[in-house]
């Protein structure tokens, strides 16, 4: 029996609970937060609320932790667990700074822990299936990558601590997952170029995060990758286009599913495996601008992302309890995928930060 606590209550650390209940063999055994979330959570699930981060890291009765806590508070969090020697799963990004992260991961391997860094979208089938046919060479040599993820943000009653840059890291680091994707297929890029700004949304109710991003990556002169991100484009969408030698895909996050094209033809392929989370994230693009969306507490996250995180779960659990890691996760427990995804958003923000001070 594996002894789980949780560390944040909000809209995804919520979600792990309501798995470590539903699935056999493991317990959840306590959680926390500061805020109201946990009373919720706690009222909902009828599990134990603890009182403080502390009480859950002395806690002999846990064995493993689930940090999902905000984003600048990652740090310290994991560095604690690892020094209480509790087998860590850390939601993304892993951390705000490179040298903090490799800290983290280094920590760890020092304490002899298991550690999973929670990059979701290594369980999406299409994009698992893009990355293999990669590697097996249907498309030869990566020549580009665009990634877009961008929508337009409406008023909130309340500012988010995601949309505070110190907590959240703006959204090259919150919305760290195609960054991540990029790293795993194309490697670390050798050069970031960039330009961005908080344009459409400069009021103090929006939070201080930049709202347009635009960012060149160069991977030592042979391929390079673009990216845009941001709250502020009411034209938004959500999707990855890769181009090879060979053929090229469109990995198509607003109506799930990847289209391919090479010299033999055009196929496609769904992005999930099972029709209710295509049909999820489908739904959220119709009524959201799911490209940029941020959860509530108060709800339950769409099909697509409750699947894939209850994947994530089992996988954590499995390795725990002896079992070996596949080839292709290897880098979510390594810190590889974690410090790498880490690094590109910080020089994707410095590139940014560049920018601006030429305009001074």
């Amino acid at each position: 029996m594996i002894r789980i606590g949780i560390l944040g209550c909000g809209y995804f650390g919520a979600e792990f609970a309501r798995a470590v209940r539903e699935m056999q063999g493991i317990q959840l055994t306590a959680i926390y937060s500061p805020g109201k979330s946990s009373e919720r959570l706690s009222n909902e699930l009828g599990c134990r609320r603890a009182s403080s981060v502390e009480e859950i890291m002395e806690n002999a009765e846990i064995d493993a932790i689930i940090i999902a806590t905000p984003n600048h508070l990652h740090y310290q969090h994991v560095l604690a667990a690892a020094e209480a020697g509790k087998h860590i799963f850390c939601e993304k990004p892993f951390a705000l700074d490179p040298g903090e992260a490799a800290e983290m991961v280094e920590a760890c391997r020092k304490a002899k822990i298991v550690l999973m860094v929670g990059h979701i979208m290594h369980f999406y089938y299409g994009i698992a299936k893009v990355k293999t046919m990669i590697q097996e060479g249907f498309f030869g040599d990566i020549l580009t990558m665009h990634i877009e993820r961008t929508g337009w943000e409406q008023k909130k009653a309340d500012v988010s601590w995601k949309k505070i840059q110190e907590k959240s890291g703006g959204h090259l680091f919150h919305h760290i997952h195609e960054i991540d994707i990029m790293q795993w297929i194309m490697g670390m890029p050798t050069e970031m170029y960039g330009a961005g700004g908080n344009l459409g949304h400069g009021s103090a109710e929006f939070g201080d995060e930049d709202d347009v991003l635009l960012l060149t990556a160069s991977f030592g002169g042979n391929a390079f990758a673009t990216l845009q991100y941001g709250s502020g484009f009411r034209m938004g969408n959500h999707f990855i286009r890769i181009n090879g030698t060979k053929a090229g895909a469109l990995i198509d996050f607003k109506h799930a599913n990847v289209h391919v094209v090479s010299d033999a033809g055009e196929t496609e392929f769904p992005l999930f495996e099972d029709e209710k989370s295509a049909a999820a994230i489908c739904e959220l693009f119709a009524r959201t601008d799911g490209g940029i969306s941020y959860g509530s507490p108060k709800e339950r996250p769409p099909e697509y992302i409750r699947v894939s995180l209850r994947q994530e779960l089992e996988l954590f659990l499995h390795v725990i309890d002896g079992g070996g890691i596949p080839e292709n996760k290897k880098d979510l427990f390594d810190g590889s995928s974690a410090v790498h995804s880490v690094m590109i958003a910080k020089m994707g923000y410095s590139a940014v930060q560049r920018y601006k001070s030429q305009l001074l």
